[in-house]
């Protein structure tokens, strides 16, 4: 591509989704630290790392319906679901804008009538994401019903 305006096309890295295993934990903590601290440097930080990753293995990974994204076997990205609740997609900084998001999002949407979510207000990048996916913003909060204290956007998306 060339001219004004032009925009680089990067390719799409041939990556996998599978269900999340046990094992997986310690990779999802890893892609859910990188991606909150390079999209969000000014968020509130309520657990240590060590803390994140027992909350990961056992919370998330066990109670949620997760699905793994894989690039030459490493994790770049998850979904998990919980009911119709989209309680967490992240994809790490180096795999963004790629396609694995939109790939877990799908994923997410499949065989569901509707799916919320909750987005930090300020992460404006995650919620133009969600919009451009047909989500739609339901209500603003101040942020006391979360740890980060931080005020989040709850959306909805409904299947047609």
């Amino acid at each position: 591509m060339s001219g004004a305006g032009a925009r680089e096309v990067l390719p799409t890295p041939p990556f996998r989704l599978r269900p999340a295993e046990p094992t997986d934990a310690d990779a999802l903590t890893a892609v859910f630290l990188r991606a909150r601290a390079e999209a969000m440097p000014y968020l509130a930080r309520p657990h240590t790392d060590a803390e994140t990753a027992a909350w990961m293995s056992g919370c998330v990974v066990p109670t949620h319906e997760v699905r793994v994204a894989e690039v030459d076997g490493a994790v770049v990205g998850f979904a998990a679901v919980l009911g119709e609740e989209l309680a967490h997609l992240y994809v790490d900084p180096t795999a963004q804008g790629r396609g694995v998001g939109t790939a877990l999002l799908n994923w997410a949407k499949r065989g569901r009538a509707r799916l919320e979510l909750f987005v930090f207000q300020r992460n404006e990048r995650a919620r133009d994401f969600y919009h451009g996916h047909g989500f739609r913003l339901l209500a603003l909060d101040d942020g006391s019903r979360n740890e980060e204290r931080e005020p989040d956007a709850r959306y909805s998306w409904a299947a047609r």
